[in-house]
């Protein structure tokens, strides 16, 4: 910048004409200083912003940092020993530690705080004086409840209502002493005069408080004539059961619970001492006995479920999931023996929310299943009714058309029997599922932080498997966390494949333009695609590829030259009828001499039913490759055909009108196509006519063909036309004598009458 030209510009703007020597030198010195100190600002403001950078680059690399620490803990830190094992030295410490515990200045001071809150804490006051006034209205609740249960049962008097707000006072009756310990351990450690030992009290209630509650109002929901045995229609001894066991819970799960969170709190760098390990071994002890109980296969809950519930679940329950239920609180205490106290409470935490993720589904599928039964009583009730009143219309037309004037005892006005516990196979099926995916979802929530420790079994490989990676072979290990991630897919394959159907065919059965074979076919080839889909998944991830299945698809070569090519046949032939539809399900059928409908299409073979239930078996080749009759096939529109023979002489054109009245006048007869009428000709007994008409489906044919017989031989008898007998000639043999025998009547009513003369 030029300093004699910016002097002479501020001098202009000044409005100064001339300026002595010394005012220019003055302000040339001024320039140059501004100049200076511009310079050194921004020379100030390069470097603050080269530190700055260098500060933010720092801050990165720390968050990189921060984020891999917290990755490695969260692998390694539930593997890691959090205190040292249990020595026998350590038990020498247990009488002084066990009195620290129990010792009366530590709960008088509590009991002092707890006093002088309830003097000074308005709040707990006012609590104090709800709970209070909760716990004097509970037996009305109790009565309310009960009083309820004589509402159901009856399509009249049921509501799914009483349903909901059983539940609720249920809730509600069960949180009065939960509540109060809440409060109590909220109070202990907000005081101002609150100790270490009061402090560590409070801590242990108001984690206790949510546990409590659940256990109370289960046990609630249990109650006779509550909501479990009147609602769901729980079996009494299981609620026995599970009323008897949650009592047990209430004293050795939660006290052991309370003294392990009470010493944990007091000492935490010690994980509780010698005493919090065998308070925590109680906790896992008792909660791994209840549900030995419960769950036992021949005198648990499941055994006195209904008999093809039980035959259903308690083998596979028994085999796999009961043992582990039992084992797992066992291992967890074990691990807190061995010194793994954060990993054992991380995991009996998870395990515990589990168990009552599993109760609160259960709940809500027997409301679900309860709202579907009073849902179907209902309708099945109106549709009675519908009945009865259409039913009592009729009949005083009919007594008013005969002149009768008493009607009494021609209506019943009786309540219909509905089968209460009728409930369609698609509903049990979409509840199933949802609880399934509900579940999955709350064991994800449960256990997603314990999920990145699993990662610690990628250090443990199995085998080695050789991958063709852009050309290049590269040799990948199979770890422990792939096999555990293949037991995975499988588990979900089979309960997609068991379980996605259902919503299928509830979300199909909305459309009206999708027949029940269009639902079928749909249904079994998503499963198939579903299981082909995990099948791969599977093998991918234990490293099975195709290069290595080469010599079992030879095998099957040659097993399919030996006597497996009907199996592949039929396989074959029925993926092409789903494809192709020659049949569906639902379709009425002729193969050989059996005529059924379908009911179902197999992997190897097509299930028919007969008119007489009894269901044939037919390989799906018979009817790719052989003849097969399909009556519903593209039109479900059936023609029926009734003879009839009247006698020589009568008048034929009356007759066939008798017979197209007939026609037209039944429901099921078709307009269009119209019936057609002929005389097909002259008989060696009668004159033979011949009604054929059209019905929309086969469905009513019998019952048509019924209805067509009767009101043609009504109206034939009423017109006077005779139905001819089979008409026969006797020949006599002329070329002998014929001998006559002549013998009296017998009187039937004559028993008096002689032998001799009979």
């Amino acid at each position: 910048m030029d300093t004699e030209a910016h002097v002479s510009r501020l001098l202009a703007e000044a409005g100064v004409d001339e300026a002595s020597e010394s005012m220019r030198t003055r302000l040339v010195e001024l320039v140059d200083e501004r100049r200076a100190l511009l310079q050194q600002a921004i020379e100030s403001e390069d470097l603050l912003l080269l530190e700055l950078g260098e500060l933010e680059a720092s801050q990165t690399d720390l968050l990189k940092t921060i984020k891999r620490f917290d990755e490695l803990l969260d692998v390694n830190l539930l593997w890691v020993r959090s205190a040292s094992r249990n020595e026998l030295a350590e038990l020498g410490a247990l009488p002084e530690q066990i009195w620290r515990i129990i010792s009366p200045s530590g709960w008088y001071g509590a009991a002092s705080v707890l006093a002088h809150q309830a003097t000074h804490s308005a709040v707990f006051i006012l609590l104090g004086s709800a709970l209070i006034a909760f716990l004097w209205g509970r037996k009305y609740l109790v009565r309310f409840v009960e009083e309820t249960s004589n509402k159901l049962g009856k399509p009249i008097t049921d509501r799914f209502a009483y349903t909901l707000q059983v539940l609720i006072v249920s809730l509600v009756a069960a949180a009065a002493w939960p509540l109060l310990a809440a409060v109590v351990g909220w109070q202990l450690q907000v005081s101002e005069a609150a100790t270490e030992f009061s402090a560590a009290v409070g801590i242990a209630l108001v984690l206790l408080a949510m546990q409590f509650y659940l256990l109370r109002a289960f046990r609630f929901i249990c109650i006779p004539r509550g909501l479990a045995a009147a609602h769901f229609r729980w079996p009494e001894p299981s609620l026995q059961l599970l009323r008897r066991e949650l009592d047990r819970l209430s004293w050795t799960y939660l006290p052991a619970a309370g003294v392990t969170a009470v010493i944990v709190a007091l000492d935490p760098l010690n994980a509780g001492w010698a005493v919090g390990r065998i308070a925590l071994v109680i906790l896992v002890v008792s909660l791994a006995i209840a549900l030995y109980r419960l769950f036992h296969p021949r005198s648990g809950v499941l055994a006195f479920m209904p008999s093809h519930g039980s035959e259903r679940r308690l083998p596979f329950l028994h085999a796999i999931w009961y043992p582990l239920c039992i084992s797992a609180p066992l291992a967890f205490g074990m691990l807190a023996v061995l010194g793994f106290i954060y990993t054992a409470a991380t995991l009996i935490g998870r395990y515990v929310n589990s168990i009552w993720l599993i109760v609160i589904l259960t709940l809500l599928a027997a409301l679900a299943q309860r709202w579907v039964r009073v849902t179907r009583r209902r309708i099945a009730y109106q549709k009675a009714m519908e009945r009865r009143q259409a039913l009592r219309a009729a009949r005083e037309q009919a007594a008013v058309q005969d002149g009768a004037d008493d009607l009494s005892g021609l209506i019943e006005v009786d309540e219909p029997e509905v089968d209460l516990e009728s409930l369609s196979d698609t509903s049990d099926d979409l509840i199933k599922t949802g609880v399934i995916v509900a579940g999955l979802i709350g064991v994800w929530i449960i256990w997603s932080d314990v999920i990145p420790a699993l990662r610690i079994l990628d250090n443990i490989t199995l085998w080695r498997h050789i991958v063709t990676v852009d050309g290049e072979d590269r040799i990948d290990p199979v770890t422990l966390a792939d096999l555990g991630l293949t037991l995975v897919f499988a588990v979900a394959t089979f309960v997609l494949a068991k379980q996605l159907p259902a919503v299928l065919e509830m979300l199909l059965l909305r459309r009206a333009d999708i027949s029940a074979g269009g639902r079928y076919t749909i249904i079994t080839l998503t499963t198939y695609a579903i299981v082909t889909f995990g099948l791969l998944l599977v093998f991918g991830t234990i490293g099975v590829q195709w290069s290595q299945l080469q010599w079992l698809v030879a095998a099957l070569g040659v097993g399919i030259g030996f006597g497996l090519q009907e199996i592949v046949a039929n396989f074959i032939s029925g993926l092409i009828i789903l494809f192709e539809r020659p049949i569906r399900v639902g379709d009425i059928v002729t193969v050989g001499d059996t005529d059924g409908v379908v009911t179902r299409i197999q992997i190897r073979a097509t299930t028919i039913r007969n008119w007489d239930r009894k269901e044939l078996l037919v390989p799906n080749k018979e009817f790719v490759t052989g003849r097969l009759l399909n009556w519903s096939l593209s039109d479900k529109m059936t023609r029926v055909v009734v003879v009839a023979g009247v006698a020589y002489g009568s008048d034929v054109d009356r007759a066939l009108s008798l017979m197209r009245e007939a026609a037209q006048e039944h429901e099921y007869v078709l307009d269009d196509p119209a019936p057609i009428l002929s005389f097909e000709g002259f008989g060696d007994n009668s004159l033979t006519l011949i009604l054929r008409a059209y019905l929309s489906s086969i469905e009513y044919r019998i019952a048509t063909i019924t209805d067509l017989h009767k009101a043609i031989n009504r109206k034939f008898a009423e017109a006077g036309i005779v139905i001819a007998f089979p008409q026969r000639d006797l020949h006599l043999d002329m070329k002998g004598p014929l001998q006559v025998q002549l013998q009296h009547a017998v009187d039937p009513g004559n028993s008096a009458m002689p032998k001799s003369e009979r």
